[in-house]
């Protein structure tokens, strides 16, 4: 049976799944056990409180684990708050310490102290040290169940040291190698201990490290470096020069993935900071109202310069307005938008921040000719009015030049005062642009027609 039409039917049946008293019920949940974890932990995420407290505690205990993984955050703290000790002692103590952190963040104080207190006291020392970490930093994201090795071992002594470790550790091509003091030294590829002498050392077969990151490093800046590099895994490490840690690739993707969709709510201005469906509905209408409604105050200026030139426009120029204010806001975000990118990937840095510049500055001009004669073309064919048709074009090729000039400088700017280049991208630089366009147009009108 397909995987998502047995899910669905899982759900509709679930009172009978837990009950595990019909000939149905039983199968369905047999059908449950053997399901891939993600596609069992999906089911419990449509479940009610009751409903997934009933259903979870049945699960046999490696199944527990594997559907735990998975969950969601907000369902793994649903699941710790409603199992009883034992059940949670069990599954807190083997999920490694880095997801248990990231869960942990969530949890109020009086939960947390109850999780920990399960905890064995070397898992709770763990745990503890990396919560002194900011969680967007590369000691909050770190994973420390990694295997390292010494470099006064030789190969022969680390294959059957990895032998021992693997079924416990996650084993990653990258194998770090330190000193006896645990400080860092070097590296090695897995394939490197099967291509070399039993009897070689590894200091002898030492890589360098491209790249180290301190544990208080910015996930994003360290996402950027990972891909510089082409790193599938990165060692954190503190100013000692200590090994703390490894920032696996499943990280990196989450960050950027983390990163991408901030990056997407700041540029609509209204970023949300947890699950969409985890909003509360007025929160979000608070949240969102009130940025639409500052903007929308804040756009009223364009009715206060619109009167000020009202004897001069006329309702031919009018008609336009449409046209020159969405071109001005269309300009900005893509000139925006690119410059965002650039500065992400690393296209743009303060090395070349005024070469890009003056190739934005540049294309604007050219831009602003291009779609200014476009205008006029398009506006005197129609309509006939040359003065008017001027006033237009102009108009549009001043709006234009200017759209391009603040798109590109504003992203560089927040950046410098450490605000988010993405929220220029958003409604703020439009509505900017929609007042100043609609001041242009209103000002080249009157020294032309006037």
């Amino acid at each position: 049976m397909e995987t998502k039409i047995l899910v669905g039917d899982i759900v509709r049946h679930i009172d009978e799944v837990i009950a595990h008293k019909t000939d149905q019920g039983k199968l369905l949940f047999k059908e449950l056990l053997e399901l891939h974890p993600a596609d069992s932990a999906q089911v419990c995420t449509y479940l009610k409180d009751p409903a997934l407290e009933e259903l979870f505690v049945k699960f046999p205990k490696h199944k527990q684990l594997e559907v735990f993984e998975e969950l969601p955050n907000n369902f793994k703290e649903k699941v710790l708050l409603t199992v009883d000790d034992a059940q949670k002692s069990y599954i807190l103590r083997h999920t490694p310490a880095d997801d248990l952190t990231d869960l942990f963040d969530i949890l109020s104080d009086e939960d947390l102290k109850k999780c920990l207190e399960v905890l064995h006291k070397k898992d709770r020392q763990r745990v503890l040290s990396l919560l002194q970490f900011p969680p967007d930093s590369a000691g909050g994201i770190m994973t420390i169940d990694i295997v390292t090795l010494m470099q006064d071992f030789t190969v022969s002594k680390s294959i059957s040291l990895l032998q021992r470790l693997k079924p416990n550790i996650d084993l990653y091509r990258q194998i770090y190698v330190t000193d006896q003091e645990n400080k860092l030294v070097g590296y090695i590829n897995l394939e490197d201990l099967l291509t070399r002498s039993p009897q070689r050392r590894l200091s002898d077969m030492l890589r360098q490290v491209p790249y180290i990151t301190l544990a208080q490093e910015d996930q994003e800046e360290i996402t950027k470096k990972m891909v510089h590099y082409r790193m599938m895994t990165v060692p954190v490490v503190n100013d000692k020069h200590y090994l703390l840690g490894v920032i696996p690739e499943e990280k990196l993707i989450d960050v950027i993935q983390q990163e991408a969709t901030e990056d997407v709510q700041r540029m609509s201005g209204a970023p949300v900071t947890v699950s969409y469906f985890e909003m509360p509905f007025f929160q979000l209408l608070y949240q969102r109202s009130l940025i639409l409604g500052v903007l929308l105050i804040v756009e009223s200026i364009t009715s206060v310069i619109v009167g000020r030139f009202e004897s001069t426009l006329t309702p031919f120029l009018v008609m336009f307005f449409a046209m020159l204010v969405s071109t001005g806001g269309n300009t900005s975000s893509q000139t925006s938008a690119i410059a965002i990118q650039a500065m992400s990937s690393g296209d743009v840095n303060p090395s070349n921040i005024a070469k890009f510049l003056r190739r934005e500055f540049f294309l604007g001009f050219l831009l602003a000719i291009l779609l200014s004669g476009l205008s006029f073309i398009r506006v005197y064919s129609v309509h006939h009015d040359f003065m008017g048709s001027i006033v237009v074009s102009m108009s549009l090729g001043m709006t234009v030049m200017l759209s391009v000039v603040l798109g590109a400088f504003f992203p560089i700017v927040l950046k410098r005062i450490g605000v988010d280049p993405a929220f220029s991208a958003g409604p703020f630089l439009a509505t900017l642009m929609d007042i100043l366009g609609i001041l242009i147009y209103c000002y080249v009108a009157y020294l032309v027609l006037t």
